[in-house]
């Protein structure tokens, strides 16, 4: 078994991404996705530089902050995204409007870098791959640049073998990832394990509803320090 420790919503603020950056370096975490549009996306990537992190990639978000584009159809009367739901059924979303605002966000990322880094996979904030414009724009973006994407849905992608989403957020523990690890180990396949690390500050208060991030932080390095994922090979999705 091979796995792939994900720590999605780098950028988000400055306390998240130190967090997650600490958790790259230190080896319990292997890989992270970036909110290109979010105010603290260009201190991530340079922290992420000044760190010699480069296992980044994309966690494409049309539901929080405002778009890099200009675009009505996206937006609500305050000019910021439609949130969470709302996105995902918004019939004014066209591929175009998808399509189009994705690939801004990789070229503020590359903007950011100075071209320095490179978006390795594609995820996406809040599921929105079950909007039919989106996922089809996410499918022909992750061929376009030959990079693998989340496994949330039937495609000719690469993507890891399984996404394992019941750790984050409600089953933060050791004895959950020693499950999740003991139920698949003996298996050739990639899983990925999501996740939601980081340290919060009062900014971060004010930009997410999840507080519980440090947690998550601290349990994956205590996991780490307990040899728990000694037990597989620690990869990244460049390593797929």
């Amino acid at each position: 078994m091979k796995l792939i420790i994900n720590a999605d919503d780098f950028g988000l603020s400055k306390s998240i991404s130190n967090g997650i950056i600490e958790g790259i370096n230190d080896g319990f975490i292997t890989s992270t996705s970036i909110m290109a549009n979010m105010e603290c996306a260009e201190y991530a990537i340079k922290q992420a530089i000044e760190h010699n992190v480069n296992c980044i990639g994309l966690h494409i978000n049309l539901t929080v902050g405002k778009p890099v584009l200009k675009n009505c159809n996206l937006v609500d009367e305050k000019g910021v995204f439609l949130y969470n739901k709302k996105q995902i059924e918004n019939t004014k979303l066209t591929y175009e409007d998808a399509y189009n605002e994705i690939k801004a966000q990789i070229n503020l990322i590359n903007k950011y870098s100075n071209g320095i880094i490179k978006i390795d996979h594609i995820d996406t904030h809040h599921h929105l791959c079950e909007n039919e414009n989106i996922k089809n724009a996410i499918i022909d973006i992750a061929k376009e640049y030959n990079i693998p994407i989340r496994n949330e849905f039937d495609c000719d992608v690469l993507k890891p073998d399984i996404l394992y989403k019941n750790f984050t957020i409600k089953n933060v523990s050791i004895n959950s990832l020693d499950e999740m690890i003991s139920k698949y180990q003996k298996k050739d396949i990639v899983i990925e394990l999501m996740t939601h690390p980081g340290y919060i500050d009062n900014y971060t208060r004010t930009v997410t509803s999840y507080l519980d991030r440090n947690h998550e932080l601290k349990v994956l390095k205590m996991a780490k320090e307990k040899k728990i994922f000694d037990k597989v090979v620690l990869i990244n999705f460049q390593q797929l």
